[in-house]
Parts: C-alpha cells; structure tokens; sequence
C-alpha cells in the first residue's frame, strides 16, 4: 500500500471518529477500523496531537467545499441549507465536536471562522426568510445565537433534513421567540422502544 494511502486512509478514518467522539477518540479503535498496523499511523504522525493538527486542517478543506456548496446549491434557507447539511453530515458532526470543546483555542477559532464566513454567505437567505428591519451586524450576531444553540442540541442519531429543520425552526420559535415558521416537518419517531 502507497504511503499516501495509507496517510488518506488514517485521515479520514479519523475524521469520522473526532467527529462521533471528539478529540477523546481511541489510537487503538482507530487502528482497527483502519485494518492498518498501528506502525503506519506513527510513520504518518508523531503522536494524536499531531494527527489532530492534520484534522483541524482537512477540516478547513472540506469547510471551503461546504461554502462553495453554500453558495452555488442555497436558494433558500429552508430546506436547502439542512439538504445540504445532511451531504456534510461528518463535516457538521465534527463541528459540533470543535463547539462542544471549544475550551481548546484551535477548536474554538476554526468553529467562529468557519460560522463567520458561512453567515456572509448566508446573510442575504437570511434577511429573505425573516423579513426584518433589522441591521446586518444584529442579524449576524443572532445567527451566531441561533447556530450555537443549534449545535447543543443537534442528536447525531437523528439526522435528517427534517430534524435539523425542526430543531432550528424551534430554537426561532421558543427559545428565541423570533418567528412563527410553516416549516415543521413530520419526523418519525425511530427511537426503540
């Protein structure tokens, strides 16, 4: 196997473990979700600060593909952002890993930067679907409520375009009291019982 490969393989395999369990995941469950012996991940990575470092930046790789996707597939707010969302669902899960652990500096910054940016971008969706005199830097700063109080309560075990809808259709209503939506979405229920 290709040293490049293999670096690829321990990458993206890791991707989605920080993404399920944040940066407590395990070398060794790692190793062996990778079929790969444990000697290849220490050609790759002098230690799991080391292999976090490289996530942090694959993460802003697929940031930028998720902005791009932002700006070329979002018509509107609603449901396209959340369809989008759910073709990112390990991007947007190891988000909430950075947000859920933002007592780390490197994790806190790449969360902020990467919502600043998505918000210009969404910005004008926005100011559409909410229809308000408000001034772009109030809109900018509830979105960041909006979002964080989003990313609390995301459940990686229901992720549907429906659900995030839901939830964020909720947090406007309840808990921030901002709108009344029509866009609550019938879910399922697939819990076991």
């Amino acid at each position: 196997m290709k040293s490049k490969d293999t670096f690829s393989q321990w990458l993206e395999v890791a991707y989605i473990e920080f993404a399920h369990y944040g940066p407590e995941f395990s070398l060794k469950a790692l190793a062996k979700k990778t079929n790969l012996p444990r000697a290849t991940f220490y050609y790759h990575f002098d230690d799991k600060e080391h292999l976090i470092s490289e996530l942090l930046q694959y993460h802003k790789n697929q940031i930028h593909r998720y902005q791009k996707d932002l700006k070329n597939e979002v018509k509107e707010l609603i449901p396209d952002l959340y369809q989008l969302m759910f073709n990112y669902k390990h991007g947007i899960m190891f988000h909430q890993q950075l947000f859920i652990h933002c007592d780390v500096e490197a994790f806190y910054r790449l969360y902020k930067d990467a919502n600043e940016t998505s918000i210009k971008i969404l910005l004008p969706l926005i100011k559409a679907l909410f229809d308000t005199d408000k001034t772009d830097r109030e809109i900018i700063q509830f979105y960041h409520i909006l979002t964080d109080a989003w990313y609390i309560r995301l459940n990686a075990k229901q992720f549907t375009v429906e659900s995030m809808i839901n939830l964020a259709t909720d947090i406007m209503e309840n808990t921030l009291g901002l709108c009344v939506s029509p866009y609550y979405i019938e879910v399922p229920d697939r819990t076991m019982k």
